[in-house]
Order: structure tokens, then sequence, then C-alpha cells
């Protein structure tokens, strides 16, 4: 096999290699990388934390995993390592921006992104960090606003509408933006991508050609993970957000694959496996779809307090996750629905708090849980209080 095989040669409608920020037009999505073999064998000048990892890697996969392993000192984890705790505040809604307040919470809730707004100074009046900060985090009384997320976005063309969006636009625009303008303040963070830094993760694909057991392998890289719902249980039973991302990393087929090797066309088997999982994991529950109408999946998909993702990992390494928080949709479709957050408390890291537009509650509805839409885990070293949190679900 040749590594400058062509990538039409693989692709599937699964699986769609993706830079940090997916774009929603294919022409401007760049180029995959060209396809890899893996290697039996060490680089000579690899790093010495290379000598840790339970399978050897091809160039590539290595060059992944260092890159990712550097982030570990950049960025806050904790609530421990930020300047000021900001108390638990909620953001008034002028009309139909609670697709943007339910993200900027659930994002306010991470603290690496609140000691990144903590650090960002500038002197433009439509920064969204400046802003984030000013009239969220720092504002005083017992709410926000929300009117500069639009003027953030007007020079883009995006969210200017006046109509409701999607949350999960909302949260791929905001992370797009936290690239660009975060970078400026902290001389540290020069020439790293923030969001794949804090959310990124990377999925090895092995195809292996059913007749000459030929292998090849590509990298898949993004920042939030689309996760879809399963068919429907014939005996009612919910799902839960684990069993919806195991099969996302379920061995599937390539119908048609050309194997460069022996040339013959067959349905070859591809395996995904995690190979770096994220700091921050934010999992998007894919529940719409659009045929003349945007339809909603209302099915409920019970959240996992706690998620190991060991069993998905490539190289079997242990990683597990807390949940931390949520964005919950209210509704039939996407045009009429309400979007509000629920957290774990900045404060008290034990308890979750639910924050829709203006109010925040210290209740949390168990039933809002089965309706998520987005979902944020941190990793479970991350919490201080791990072993004294009280249940959302």
């Amino acid at each position: 096999m040749t590594v400058n095989e062509g990538w039409d040669s693989f692709k599937t409608n699964r699986w769609i290699n993706f830079d940090t920020i997916p774009s929603s037009s294919s022409q401007n999505r760049p180029a995959p990388r060209a396809p890899e073999i893996e290697v039996n064998r060490k680089t000579p000048d690899s790093p010495s934390n290379r000598a840790n990892r339970p399978r050897t890697l091809s160039d590539r996969g290595n060059e992944i995993l260092d890159n990712h392993e550097l982030v570990s000192s950049l960025y806050a984890w904790n609530w421990s390592e930020l300047r000021e705790n900001y108390p638990e505040k909620g953001i008034q809604n002028p009309s139909i921006y609670c697709y943007a307040i339910s993200c900027v919470q659930l994002l306010s809730h991470v603290p690496a992104i609140v000691r990144i707004l903590q650090d960002h100074q500038c002197q433009d009046t439509a920064c969204l960090c400046c802003n984030w900060k000013k009239n969220f985090l720092q504002s005083h009384g017992h709410a926000g606003t929300i009117n500069w997320f639009r003027e953030a976005f007007k020079k883009d063309r995006k969210f200017n509408q006046g109509r409701q969006e999607d949350a999960h636009d909302a949260l791929l625009a905001i992370l797009g933006k936290l690239d660009k303008i975060s970078v400026q303040s902290n001389p540290r963070l020069k020439g790293r991508k923030v969001a794949d830094d804090l959310f990124g993760y990377s999925i090895r694909n092995e195809v292996q050609c059913p007749g000459c057991k030929n292998k090849h392998v590509y990298y898949e890289h993004n920042t939030v993970m689309t996760v879809r719902m399963l068919r429907k249980d014939p005996s009612g039973k919910s799902h839960s957000i684990k069993e919806l991302m195991q099969a996302l990393f379920t061995e599937s087929k390539i119908f048609g694959y050309n194997c460069s090797k022996c040339k013959k066309k067959s349905d070859a088997p591809v395996k995904p496996t995690l190979l770096r999982a994220p700091q921050i994991l934010l999992m998007h529950i894919s529940r719409f779809s659009f045929d003349g109408w945007g339809k909603k999946i209302s099915r409920p998909v019970t959240l996992n307090e706690t998620l190991d993702v060991t069993s998905m990992a490539t190289a079997g390494a242990s990683t597990v996750y807390k949940l931390c928080g949520a964005v919950i949709h209210g509704g039939t479709t996407l045009d009429y629905g309400h979007y509000w957050c629920v957290a774990r408390s900045r404060k008290r890291e034990e308890q979750f708090v639910t924050l829709n537009d203006s109010s925040v509650s210290q209740h949390t509805n168990p039933r809002d849980a089965l309706q998520s839409y987005i979902v944020l885990y941190r990793r479970r070293e991350h919490l201080a209080n791990v072993g004294n949190e009280k249940s959302m679900i």
C-alpha cells in the first residue's frame, strides 16, 4: 500500500474528516492527511513517555499523543487555579437567545475557559471574550446580559436573523472564536488551538482488506463528539449516553473499499478506536433530522454520572470522566423549543444547579437530564469533591 493513496477510496458517510471546527461547506473542508501505515518499531528520538504506552503506534499516532500531552501544564483544570470564582448567575433573555445563553452557561462552568476569560484583555468593543467577562461573569446584579453575543458574530453574519438558532451551532461558533481570540493575551498559548487543547479528541481508524489482510490506518480529529440516537428498544428501555458513545466506536464496513496492495475492491471492516481522549469531553446528541421540517427524536437518554472510556481506547488506557453539565432542549421541534443548562456549581462542585435564562435554582429535575442535547464531562481527577457529589439523575 502506498502512503499517498487517495482519500476517496476510504471515505464513507459515517467517517468525514474535519479539522478542529467542522465547516458546513464541503468546499471549505481541508484535505485529509495522507494515509499512514502502522509500523512495529520505535522512533529513535521518541520522548521518554512513549515507553509507557501499551502499544507502538505509527509516527503520526505518536505525534498526536505527544502534542496532546503538552496541554496538561498550559491550562487551569480545577477551580482552585482561578483568580476569582464567580457566583452562579442567570442571563437575561430579551427574546430568543436561549440557545446562546445555555452554551455560555455551560462553558462558564469549565475552569479552563473561565481562566482564559480572566486573562484576556483587548480594545475591541465587540470582542466575545471581553464582553463575556464584563457583561456576565463580572457584572453586578442577579443576572447578566446576552446582547453582546449577536454583536460578536455580526461580522461573520451569524446569529443575526432574530430567530431561534441551534445550540450546537452556537457552541461550535463560540469555540471557533476562542481559538482566534484567546491566544492574543497569553504568550504560553501562542500557536496553539485552544478549543482543540481543551476539547479535542482523535480517532484512529483501522481498515483491513479481507483478501490480502493489508491494513490501512487514518485519523480523525474533532472537538465536539456527535453521537446518534439508537433505534428504539422494543422493551422500552432507555439508552445511556455511554451506549450511544460505544456505538460510535463499533466496527462497521466500508463498502467498495479499494485495496492498494492487491488492487481488489471489497467490503472491508473498519475499526475505530479513541486514540486521544479529550481533557474535557463535549458530546452532542443528534436528536434532530431535517427532511423539509425539523423533527426531534424525543426518546430519553440516561446520562451516566461516571463515564469510563477505557474499552473504546486504542491503547486501553484508563480515562474516567464525571458528568459536569448539560444543555437541555424542551419542545418537540427545533424551531419552537427552549434551551436551558444544568451544571455542577462553581462554588460547590458536589451540587448541581439549574440555569434557565435569568433564573438560578439549586433544584434539578431528574427528568430534564433525559432530554439532554449537549453533555459536558470533565476528567475525574480534575474535580475536588468527586466522592461526595449529589446525583443529578
